[in-house]
């Protein structure tokens, strides 16, 4: 009786130490990435790779707004596709103490164009919209860059843009001046 009570704690410690070591052994190769995991990987590496275009250069700010630091989020869900968030805050010392200034529409959409496109879309001293910026232009640039996987289709690359949402939300320093944007991603003017 004795021997078999040894003989069973035995074979139980051996079973639990070789399954938790084969458990604890997780071979990458055998892994797999699925296409949202893929888009999403490519679309944070796009935006904080085109982010340094909303910083000044050279002196001249590249949009109507200088930035202080930008961030963005994004996410999926199966009921309402891809969603983009970006935040951009605007800079602290020349918003408070230098320039009044409260973001409009035209600079939500700036940031937007701007990451995506590396154009403004708007004239720089009247803030009139200059048609440098297309719904075309935005879902190539969508197409080429993010969604560039080949067991996509072009037909469903194209759903699956006109699917995916954006939000841009300006910062200000005070944060009752912030604001908000949000359409489609392509969409050339959000609201």
């Amino acid at each position: 009786m004795e021997i078999c009570k040894i003989l069973r704690t035995l074979i139980v410690i051996i079973f639990f130490t070789i399954s938790s070591s084969v458990k604890s052994e997780i071979n990458l190769l055998d892994q797999k990435v699925s296409a949202v995991d893929l888009i999403l990987l490519k679309y944070e590496i796009f935006l904080t790779k085109n982010f340094n275009r909303l910083y000044k250069g050279g002196g001249i700010p590249q949009t109507m707004i200088l930035y202080q630091y930008i961030d963005s989020t994004v996410k999926y869900t199966e009921e309402s596709g891809f969603f983009v968030n970006i935040y951009a805050y605007m800079d602290k010392n020349r918003y408070t103490r230098e320039k009044k200034y409260s973001p409009k529409i035209s600079d939500c959409n700036a940031v937007r164009n701007k990451i995506f496109l590396n154009k403004i879309g708007y004239s720089y001293f009247t803030q009139k919209k200059n048609y440098f910026v297309s719904e075309s232009e935005l879902t190539d640039i969508i197409a080429s860059r993010i969604l560039s996987i080949s067991a996509i289709s072009v037909k469903d690359k194209e759903r699956i843009i006109n699917d995916t949402q954006i939000e841009i939300e300006i910062i200000h320093p005070n944060k009752f001046d912030s604001m908000k944007c949000r359409g489609r991603i392509n969409q050339v003017e959000l609201f």
